[in-house]
């Protein structure tokens, strides 16, 4: 005989949280929407994530991006069925914790050199599921300040699909932060500050900058900051709880000239690609150089403007690197039209739930 229990899911391809009911038949389940249903799923390939709040959250082997949420206690029918919440992971729970922070400062010890003069090698040594792992315990919910609205969610999903052939390797999102900036973490995720979204005059604007972040995903540029600035402290600062004091450390890690070099590349041939012109971005470096050093910053404008090129090194190189992509003539399409850019735009003023804040201080 079934069993329903009502639960939140991702399916990994699409930006949109859904209601669902789970239906339960022996080892295996279904979920339901409405008159949709997706499945059969068996219950032995889930795996436990991570407590969200009153949240227990599950992935699917096999599935990235593929999430079901229980709120609440877990009904004692499903608890036999869903696999058990891990303190801290497989290894350190066999191990206990004073011997495996035995092992990790061993290993720390032996490669720490190799980790401060080889991130450009070492980065991608490092395991995506290792990295997954880091972004998820660095980011959460970001302390709530995920803006989320569905024609919000909609239009970044589509703008991040035109961008990249592989968007469910992704996790984009818009964060009620009000400065000028955007910053690649961890396991595939992006984040656009509110403030971005706000100074941004065009969707193409905003196209170019995500674009140059999700290149810095691609090319496994995060890992190598990480790395290069912080060392094994990356690793081990997820199991010291200084998780949020890494998170301060993400808008100062500061990549090579290459490193951005092979980003805007990335962007440009991603804006090619959707048949996006690079004037917006081109136009956007440009606004961002009359507020580079400037010296008598007084205004909030020219303080967020400041915030981007901090970590994002301005030169005549990159701004004429988008101006010179520009094929005369061409036909571009915008990146969004002007209703999709208006809920993107507005998706935090319109989410009354979503935190506020300045800085990165995660609870």
């Amino acid at each position: 005989m079934p069993m329903f229990f009502d639960a939140w899911h991702f399916d990994g391809q699409s930006a949109v949280r859904r209601n669902v009911e789970i239906e339960a038949r022996g080892h295996q389940f279904y979920l339901r929407e409405q008159d949709k249903q997706s499945g059969p799923f068996d219950f032995a390939d889930l795996r436990f994530l991570e407590n969200k709040a009153d949240t227990k959250v599950y992935g699917l082997e096999g599935r990235d991006g593929w999430r079901l949420g229980l709120r609440g206690n877990v009904p004692s029918e499903l608890v036999p069925m869903l696999p058990a919440a891990k303190t801290y992971g497989g290894l350190i729970d066999r191990l206990g914790l004073g011997k495996a922070s035995l092992v990790f400062a061993g290993i720390s010890a032996a490669v720490v050199a190799v980790v401060l003069f080889s991130p450009q090698w070492l980065a991608p040594l490092v395991p995506s599921s290792v990295e997954q792992k880091l972004g998820d315990a660095l980011v959460g919910d970001f302390g709530g300040r995920f803006c989320d609205t569905p024609q919000g969610k909609a239009a970044l999903a589509k703008l991040t699909r035109s961008l990249d052939d592989n968007p469910q390797d992704l996790q984009v999102e818009v964060a009620n932060i009000d400065m000028l900036n955007a910053v690649a973490l961890p396991g595939g995720k992006v984040l656009l500050f509110q403030g971005l979204l706000s100074q941004a005059k065009s969707p193409d604007e905003v196209a170019g900058v995500l674009a140059h972040e999700i290149g810095h995903v691609r090319e496994r540029h995060v890992m190598q900051g990480l790395l290069r600035q912080m060392g094994l402290a990356v690793v081990l600062g997820g199991f010291d709880g200084s998780g949020g004091s890494t998170l301060n450390s993400m808008l100062s890690t500061t990549y090579t000239r290459d490193s951005e070099r092979e980003a805007d590349e990335r962007s440009l041939q991603s804006l090619k690609r959707a048949n996006i012109s690079p004037v917006g971005t081109a136009d956007f470096f440009n606004r961002l150089a009359a507020m580079d050093g400037s010296g008598d910053i007084k205004d909030r404008q020219a303080r967020t403007m400041a915030s981007y090129s901090s970590s994002h090194p301005l030169s005549d190189e990159r701004r004429k690197l988008f101006e010179n992509a520009v094929v005369k003539g061409a036909v571009y399409k915008p990146a969004l039209t002007p209703d999709e850019w208006r809920e993107l735009k507005t998706m935090c003023a319109q989410d009354k739930d979503v935190k506020s804040g300045w800085g990165f201080d995660i609870e």
